[in-house]
């Protein structure tokens, strides 16, 4: 008798792909570290450059996350400020498939500033 036929690759296990379709916070949480440290680590607060980093960060964070090749549409957000003593404060609402969709909200911070960068993926 024929065995039944598989609906994944054979190099692929059920585990591996269940796994290939979760979105890993702690794995968004490590590119988004690493973005921002390359692109504002070093800098002092300069607002003529806020617009540059602020491409740059998102740019390389989708560049980061399409590496990943999961079947996840990206969208990253972020919102550079001066520290000067006052607090930001943010909210969001999602109206998604709460077991596939998630979001990532990251807070990186300098000595003269701060980027609060946000990547939400939804599966497609």
């Amino acid at each position: 008798p024929r065995s039944p036929t598989a609906l994944t690759s054979p190099e692929i296990s059920m585990d591996e792909e269940t796994e290939h379709h979760v979105f890993v916070a702690e794995e968004v949480s490590v590119i988004i570290e690493k973005v921002c440290k390359a692109a504002i680590a070093e800098q002092g607060f300069l607002h003529s450059k806020l617009s540059q980093w602020t491409a740059t960060i998102v740019e390389n964070c989708l560049k980061e996350l399409s590496a990943l090749n999961k079947p996840f549409k990206y969208v990253v957000t972020t919102t550079l400020t001066q520290k000067t003593g006052a607090s930001v404060q943010t909210a969001t609402s999602q109206y998604w498939d709460v077991a596939n969709d998630n979001y990532v909200a990251y807070k990186y911070e300098n000595d003269q500033m701060q980027a609060l960068t946000t990547v939400y993926g939804i599966l497609i």
